[in-house]
């Protein structure tokens, strides 16, 4: 029993000998494991905790203009790096940085006392504060090259351009939504240091270079540019307005030469202006393009077939529609005139019976095909789709002020890129800034090819609107926009605010019109005061852009259209096509040098206007109902005209034009009428009224 405490102890002894044996073992086992098994992981971290790492930025892309002048580019500046582990005395570091850099003290020393192996104090400082960094000799301060952003024209086409934030992240125009392109790809600097954060001698240096952002070449035109931006400035102080914008476009491509705005800002310095001088009219506000929607209304009208350009309306100074009453810009109307004169004429009542020939369905489907109240897919951020009430809501009241322009809204680019189309024979092409990208050493990396959306109007129909917009130009409204020398087609338009004396005025032209290869828009925002008319205000603007554009260009003038003038003065005899085959009537109306436009489905014509006897301008259209139509001739209507004053025969002609029947009461002159003058009624509706002679 004496050896039981001894034996005891032994068993003890074991296993304390197992334990510490098993353990060396596992130590053994994880020293193999790390120093010869995983041997590289483990390096590999350890010499990352002794590499201090920098971020190399690329060089941003250069963006050009179309004939590759710079408008933006990247220039080298330095950046002011702390190493906090070597600053011996932070406190005197901090004090001399905050003089020199016009910094925080506080802030400087809570950044360089940090625990990081290197952070920024200041970046991209300019050359001369550098240089005085640089003469202090910091220990611990030091310096690496960073990309700064530079606009060299400063604010010339700045909210195409845009701007880039201080880590060269583009933040708006062309900078953001190119980004991708001209951001390019970071490089590094890993150098190996100590603990106690000094250079290893032999240690590892490794420099992995940054790759440099492409370059991109816009449709822009440094020139054109400037001349629309000088222009609009001139506006600026010529007129009581907010702002103003104008875009040149080449029809023929979809390319943007100029696109202007004021108020703008500088994008070297962005951060000194406003937010709102940053944004882009053109594209971002939407206005109510008043008159010069008119050129859409005229084109699907056409296109349709229900005018033709000598149609014959009446306008006496306002026209009923619903009970509202909707009136002419010139007091007492335009009186009897063809369609190419409502054109010439801007006249309201005669878009608004145009319109309602046209009906709901027919002209919603064309505005929405020439891409209103949707986006144009221009590549630039902000972009706006204006305002286009659903179809459902729209009643005959809306539709009649739609046709000229009131009752929705657009943003300048949907409104040039529409005219574009008509310019460019009916073919809607999508709006592009971007020529072509490349890389630093010039190789091709995409081009940017012109987008066709879609066929809207065809050829024949977009150059008989051109040819009405050029007497616009010529006779009409528009005639402060005309050159010498160049055929020009255009549209004034002026909307007010509502409730207040407060305008939009605008122009759009087309040059020259037998060739387009420019359209260009201007739109005066909140003019107040007089003048506030487009002809008065855009107009001359649009002739004075125009004029240079053209000369600049090289863009010769041209020779005047010879008119056949007889065949537009030759009048027709309206022949009686009631009951008669449709196929045999329409060719009867051809071989007399009518046109014609059939309304209904059936075979048989029931009715007709305007009405067999009428005399008639050589390309009149006659609409001819079938028996079906009934209800379709309410899109027809008649506006009555003023007849007071003419005597029995000028009446029945007048209204044997429009499709109406005379019953006089009495001789003489004709003093008063049944139905009030403007009121719609349907073609062949009989207009009682009484005469008086005069002895």
């Amino acid at each position: 029993m004496a050896n039981a405490p001894q034996l005891q102890v032994k068993k003890r002894i074991i296993c304390l000998f197992v334990l510490i044996f098993v353990v060396i073992v596992l130590l053994a086992f994880r020293l193999v494991w790390i120093q010869v098994v995983n041997s590289d992981e483990y390096q590999s971290k350890a010499l990352d905790q002794r590499l201090r790492q920098l971020k190399v930025e690329p060089k941003r892309g250069i963006i050009y203009d179309r004939k590759g002048r710079e408008l933006a580019l990247s220039a080298s500046s330095e950046t002011v790096v702390a190493i906090p582990m070597e600053i011996n005395n932070p406190e005197l570091t901090a004090r001399k940085l905050a003089h020199v850099l016009d910094m925080d003290y506080d802030y400087i020393y809570k950044r360089i006392t940090r625990k990081a192996s290197a952070v920024y104090v200041k970046r991209k400082l300019d050359q001369e504060i550098a240089e005085r960094v640089r003469e202090l000799d910091l220990k611990g301060i030091t310096f690496t090259e960073e990309s700064k952003r530079f606009y060299p024209k400063g604010n010339l086409a700045s909210h195409v351009l845009g701007f880039a934030g201080i880590d060269s992240q583009g933040l708006d125009g062309i900078e953001l939504s190119y980004d991708k392109y001209l951001r390019g790809t970071p490089g590094k600097i890993r150098a190996e240091r100590d603990a106690a954060g000094s250079s290893i001698p032999e240690g590892v240096q490794e420099y992995l270079p940054p790759e440099n952002g492409y370059n991109i070449y816009l449709t822009i035109d440094e020139v054109i540019q400037y001349i629309a931006e000088r222009e609009l400035e001139r506006a600026l102080q010529e007129y009581n307005i907010s702002g103003g914008t104008v875009i040149v476009m080449d029809p023929r491509t979809g390319g943007i030469l100029a696109m202007a705005n004021r108020p703008d800002y500088d994008p070297n310095n962005f951060a000194d202006y406003p937010q709102k001088y940053w944004r882009n009219s053109a594209i971002s506000d939407s206005f109510e393009p008043g008159s010069t929607f008119k050129i859409i209304t005229t084109a699907a009208a056409l296109e349709e077939g229900v005018v033709n350009e000598n149609d014959v309306f009446v306008d006496p100074g306002y026209i009923i529609v619903n009970g509202e009453r909707i009136s002419c810009w010139k007091a007492g109307g335009h009186g009897r005139q063809t369609f190419a004169e409502v054109v010439q004429n801007s006249c309201n009542p005669g878009f608004v019976q145009v319109g309602m020939r046209l009906g709901k369905e027919a002209f919603y489907n064309y505005i929405t095909a020439f891409a209103f109240g949707d986006k144009t897919g221009i590549k630039l951020p902000g972009e706006a789709k204006g305002l286009l009430s659903d179809y459902d809501k729209i009643g005959p009241v809306e539709l009649a002020t739609i046709s000229f322009g009131h009752g929705i809204t657009v943003t300048p680019i949907q409104l040039t890129t529409a005219v574009a189309a008509v310019a460019n024979d009916g073919m809607l092409l999508r709006p592009r800034l971007v020529k072509e990208i490349r890389s630093p050493e010039g190789e091709l990396i995409e081009e940017v090819k012109p987008f066709p959306v879609r066929q809207v109007i065809s050829k024949e129909t977009a150059r008989r609107t051109l040819k009405l917009l050029e007497r616009v130009v010529s006779d009409g409204t528009g005639v402060n926009a005309q050159i010498e020398g160049y055929r020009i087609g255009g549209k004034t338009g002026t909307a007010k605010h509502y409730g207040a004396q407060i305008y939009d005025s605008s122009f759009i032209g087309v040059v020259p019109v037998n060739d387009p290869r420019l359209v260009i828009s201007v739109v005066l925002y909140d003019v107040t005061g007089f003048p506030y008319y487009g002809s008065q205000t855009a107009a001359p603007i649009f002739r004075n852009i125009a004029l240079d554009v053209l000369r600049y260009l090289d863009i010769p003038p041209q020779l005047p259209e010879a008119e056949d003038k007889m065949s537009q003065l030759t009048e027709v005899v309206v022949p009686d096509l009631k009951e008669m085959d449709i196929f045999a009537a329409e060719d009867i109306l051809r071989k007399s040098g009518l046109d014609v436009k059939l309304v209904g489905m059936e075979s048989k014509v029931i009715d007709q206007v305007p009405l067999p006897g009428a005399k008639v301008l050589k390309g009149t259209t006659v609409l001819l109902f079938t028996e079906e139509a009934n209800q379709l001739e309410k899109k027809f209507y008649v506006a009555v005209p003023d007849l007071t004053g003419l005597t029995r025969e000028e009446a029945e002609d007048l209204l044997a034009e429009l499709g109406l029947i005379l019953v006089p009461e009495g001789e003489g002159k004709i003093v008063e009428q049944e139905i009030e003058p403007g009121s719609r009624v349907p073609g062949g509706s009989k207009i009682t009224v009484r005469l008086k002679d005069d002895g």
